[in-house]
């Protein structure tokens, strides 16, 4: 099998080099598997949980207006948002789940493929993180003392560790030199 060559560097357009994926041998993607992993395993415990409100649920807590209070940040809301609101959501993050380790194929047609969801999926989820901080710091009062509570403990620090956990990824093997 032939060996690619790692120097060569995508030319042209900006938003076209975007596109292009970075050269990874076999090794690269190997040592990429367990961050992979990692992120998916997460990314599918999340939807699980947000297809288990949408189905109803309101784990771990008690009633719909404490888990409105404490996921939502909304004071006076009977629980969740509208299950297909909710259900949309979990089918996001399976997907971004299922990419991720997509990611590190060894065929790099499915690399391309997944890379059209974890890229997309980790702006969302670094401008998600971002945001949670900048609300919860700057505005405290804009969502309910349990929400900018876990926002600043959980939701957004998760966010953006998903983020860099997708955006890792894209770390190309090292040029031959």
């Amino acid at each position: 099998m032939a060996t690619p060559s790692y120097t060569a560097t995508p030319s042209g357009p900006a938003a076209l080099r975007v596109l292009t994926p970075p050269l990874q041998d076999r090794q690269t993607l190997a040592r990429l598997r367990p961050a992979a992993i990692g992120a998916s395993a997460t990314l599918f415990a999340i939807a699980a949980i947000h297809a288990a409100w949408g189905a109803g649920r309101t784990w771990p807590y008690p009633d719909g207006p404490t888990l409105a209070r404490n996921v939502l940040g909304l004071s006076d809301s009977p629980g969740v948002p509208p299950p297909a609101a909710t259900m949309a959501v979990s089918g996001a993050l399976a997907a971004a789940a299922a990419a991720a380790v997509a990611r590190t194929s060894v065929n790099p047609r499915i690399r391309t493929a997944a890379r059209l969801i974890t890229l997309p999926a980790a702006a969302v989820l670094a401008l998600r993180g971002v945001g949670g901080f900048a609300q919860s710091l700057l505005a405290p009062d804009a969502a309910t003392e349990e929400f900018t509570r876990n926002d600043l403990r959980l939701y957004s620090p998760l966010c953006l560790a998903l983020a860099a956990g997708l955006a890792v990824l894209e770390k190309p093997t090292r040029a031959k030199s």
